[in-house]
């Protein structure tokens, strides 16, 4: 530990050192170089307003300064006079920046600064007329004088408004000749209501006289000079107030530091302002910041300033200024107390205070009490009515005691304060619920244990079915004693209807894999049957009974293939797109599937009319519109009634009342009716909401009625419902008819044309009837085929070192299936083509089948279909 400190004692000094290095401040030296002389308040401000600034920064700064003092001594000679000494002092110095204020100060560094100071950055302000042909941006930036001398000459006209001419008193030196220059070039804004003369060259004197003689109607503008007579110098501001202690004639300028010499005020520029912008610049060049990388400023922010004794001797009233004009001279608005007089006020007052605390302490501690108690009880009453959860709370005898809002609004009660020494006979008379809860009461209180999670079916205050899952505990008093019954419910309605959604969910899960299995051995013995059938009448002619039979037989079949896609669709419901159907065909199927599923005693009357032209709409989804509503309609009737179907198609010259989405033109009307009790007048507005039900305890979602809306919508139809109690149920559908090229429903009338070839074909498959038919089907079209029952019998061909042209091979066979024979092809045999036969749909999505799956055939086919895909999949090869 001993060696630790020490190590720590002898590293610490290099730390300190390396700290103090490191946050040391840096030091600058800098040249300032000043037009005028010390006591010139706008030198003088500007030096100010450059100082303070570099006493805020983080940086120590050395600032040499120099006066050139060209307001009195501006003659012939002075500046080479001043070189010569500039030169002798400062040729052995080194400044990092220099800085200059004033037009003399800057047209002397822009002419000797590279001898005296080469190379260094230069910063200017106060510059009233300046030559940007003359600067070099790579060290020379700053800020303009540029003041505004428009405004403050409109401002005086409007406050002096029978004033016609302007005298504008200055100098002949270099500023005065550039401000005089920036005022004439304001000269043409003011023609036809300002003559403007300019006062250069006169004495003190002689200015007296003029302005004596000028007429009332004049305006002064006063530009900042220096004079000197017979050994006595006056500043600005002192001929300022000179000229206005002999002159009631409103005075105005543009120069802060002239304020408070008689003249009025204006729009008023600061000296302090300027060079604190000077030296935010020259701190921005020594922190590494390139000089041209600053934009010169023409344009600062300026002030409205007044002084308020001369607005009172001019009779100006405050509301004729600017909005946020400053005043100076301004009396205070409330008198000021003697600093000792004010505490003696604060502690008597003080004093008072305490003494009034004391005095009123009883008082309010009573009062502090009752109201911390209503707060109480407020803050739990406003507790209870925030939760979701119903809450109630009986005495021993079974009365209500309290509730919460939720409970009242719940049952349909008024306000809480209603149901307090209520029971729930009285309540709730002819409830099931409320028998059954009075039970589960008595059983708390006498058993004095909680019942928890207990559910049960009641009734809302709109009549409606919902489920409650309650937890009932005793109520105790301080002593321990029960005193009643404290009940808290939630309502489960959502959750047991996604129960059941998930249920049923599962059962179309279940019944879509036991379909989908069916599917795939129907389409075998179709795919049989079609085959075997078109080969037999190969060899019957075309106009024999036989023949004819046989063509039963195959548009049997085909009626077959396109039921188990509707077992498909309806097991598994897709979007399959909108496709070419006739829908009269449709609505058929659809009424002949409904005959063989409802019972007997349901009369199932259609009347189908309709052109046979295909329209575009999804068959699926208009199929499930028909099961949806007729199963509805089943329902409602209790098995017993008259299910009415109609479709007939008619003209829309324009949309329905209140449907502006239907487009004129044909149009199909579907109309499902039904004899039963009707739909409750209350409800027939809800019927299409999700989740809605009035079949709860049946197992009804609540998501038939939605997902026909839904569909009717998707086809751009609309969808009406007419209902009256014990009249029965009638929804109307418009569907739009959009022309179609081709069917989807109906047979087609046309033979397909049988495509021909050569080439060995090996053909794998392990049901044994299409074995035997599907080799015959090829070898009929030109083909040379060999069989294999199975995977392995076909690998084995292929190593037997047999050259087939393409491998057709079913998708479900024992051991391997068609997937993983095509892989160990693609690995064993490159360039062999499969083409892959399927009864399953889910085998026609899949996406990750090796490469030289050249077509994937789904059953059942005919000989055309197949010769056609082989075909196509030789060429591909090719």
């Amino acid at each position: 530990m001993l060696r630790l400190i020490l190590a720590l004692l002898l590293v610490f000094p290099s730390w300190s050192a390396a700290w103090a290095e490191q946050f040391q401040p840096e030091e600058f030296k800098v040249f300032y170089l000043n037009s005028y002389h010390h006591g010139y308040a706008w030198s003088d401000d500007i030096h100010t307003g450059i100082r303070n600034t570099f006493d805020q920064s983080k940086h120590r700064i050395e600032i040499q300064m120099e006066y050139m003092d060209t307001k009195v001594y501006h003659r012939p000679g002075v500046t080479s006079r001043l070189l010569e000494l500039y030169r002798e002092k400062y040729s052995g110095e080194e400044y990092d920046i220099v800085i200059v204020s004033d037009d003399d100060a800057l047209n002397f560094i822009l002419d000797y600064g590279q001898e005296l100071f080469p190379d260094i950055p230069v910063v200017f302000c106060g510059i009233n007329h300046l030559n940007p042909d003359r600067l070099d941006r790579n060290r020379v930036t700053g800020i303009v004088e540029n003041f505004n001398v428009r405004d403050t000459l409109e401002l005086a006209l409007t406050l002096h408004r029978n004033k016609k001419r302007l005298v504008v008193i200055g100098d002949e030196s270099t500023t005065g000749l550039a401000i005089k220059g920036q005022i004439r070039e304001a000269v043409p804004y003011f023609e036809d209501r300002l003559e403007f003369e300019f006062w250069t060259r006169n004495s003190l004197s002689e200015i007296e006289e003029k302005v004596k003689r000028l007429p009332p109607n004049t305006l002064l503008y006063f530009i900042p000079y220096f004079y000197s007579i017979e050994g006595q110098v006056f500043s600005a501001g002192e001929m300022l107030d000179n000229v206005s202690a002999f002159s009631d004639l409103p005075i105005y300028s543009n120069w802060e530091f002239l304020l408070g010499h008689g003249m009025i005020g204006g729009n008023l520029i600061s000296g302090i302002q300027h060079g604190a912008i000077a030296a935010q610049m020259a701190l921005s060049i020594l922190g590494g910041e390139h000089p041209a990388d600053i934009p010169i400023i023409h344009e600062i922010v300026d002030q409205y300033m007044f002084d308020y004794l001369v607005l009172q001797k001019q009779n100006i009233r405050q509301t004729q200024l600017p909005l946020g004009s400053l005043l100076i001279n301004e009396p205070k608005a409330f008198y000021e107390l003697d600093k000792q007089i004010f505490w003696v006020i604060m502690f008597s007052l003080g004093f008072l205070l305490i003494t009034l605390a004391f005095l009123l302490r009883s008082i309010l501690h009573k009062k502090l009490v009752e109201r911390k108690i209503r707060n109480q009880l407020a803050f739990q009453e406003s507790l209870m009515d925030t939760i979701p959860q119903l809450v109630c709370w009986k005495d021993l005898n079974q009365r209500y005691m309290g509730a919460n809002q939720s409970f009242t609004d719940f049952f349909g009660i008024d306000s809480p304060e209603k149901i307090i020494h209520q029971t729930d006979n009285l309540l709730m008379p002819s409830s099931e619920f409320s028998q059954w809860a009075a039970r589960m009461d008595k059983e708390v209180v006498h058993t004095r244990k909680a019942l928890r999670k207990l559910r049960v079916a009641v009734k809302d205050q709109n009549d409606a079915g919902a489920w409650l899952e309650i937890n009932k505990v005793p109520l105790c008093n301080e002593k321990g004693e029960v005193v009643g019954t404290l009940s808290t419910a939630e309502n489960i309605t959502n959750e047991i209807n996604l129960e059941r959604q998930l249920l049923q969910s599962q059962k179309m899960e279940a019944i879509g894999t036991l379909a989908g299995g069916i599917a795939h051995d129907f389409n075998n013995i179709l795919t049989t049957i079609i085959n075997s059938t078109e080969l037999a009448q190969s060899d019957l002619d075309t106009d024999s009974a036989g023949f004819k039979d046989l063509d039963r037989v195959l548009k049997a079949s085909r009626r077959g293939k396109d039921l188990v896609q509707r077992i498909l669709a309806f097991s598994r419901p897709s979007q399959e797109g909108f496709r070419p159907t006739v829908l009269p065909d449709l609505i058929r199927e659809s009424v002949s599937l409904l005959k063989s599923s409802l019972p007997r005693n349901i009369e199932i009357r259609s009347r189908i009319k309709g052109g046979y032209d295909p329209v575009l709409m999804d068959p699926t989804q208009i199929s499930q519109v028909v099961m949806n509503l007729c199963t509805n309609a089943f329902q409602a009737m209790h098995n017993k009634g008259v299910l009415d179907i109609s479709l007939d198609e008619m003209e829309l010259q324009k949309p329905p009342a209140g449907e502006p989405d239907l487009p004129p033109g044909r149009a199909f009307r579907l109309v499902i009716s039904d004899t039963g009790p009707g739909i409750d007048p209350e409800h027939q507005d809800k019927i299409f909401d999700p989740f809605f039900t009035t079949k709860a305890q049946i197992g009804g979602t609540g998501l038939g009625l939605s997902v026909v809306m839904g569909i009717v919508k998707n086809h751009k139809g609309v969808i009406r419902v007419d209902s009256r109690p014990e009249k029965g149920t009638s929804f109307e559908i418009l569907l739009p008819a959009i022309s179609a090229e081709q069917p989807f429903s109906g047979e087609q009338k046309q033979k397909q044309a049988l495509m021909t070839g050569s080439g060995k074909l090996l053909f794998v498959e392990d049901d044994a009837d299409l074995l035997s038919t599907m080799p015959r089907t090829l070898e009929s079209l030109g083909y040379t085929v060999y069989t294999a029952a199975d995977a392995r019998q076909a690998i084995e061909l292929l190593k037997q070192g047999h050259s087939f042209d393409l491998v057709l091979t079913d998708f479900d066979m024992p051991g391997l299936n068609g997937i993983e024979l095509s892989e160990y092809i693609k690995s064993h045999h490159q360039g062999l083509p499969v083409m892959l036969i399927t009864g399953r749909s889910h085998a026609l999505d899949y996406r990750q089948h090796p490469e030289n799956i050249r077509l994937i055939l789904a059953k059942p086919f005919n000989q055309a279909d197949l010769s056609r895909a082989v075909a196509r999949a030789l060429n591909a090869r090719e």
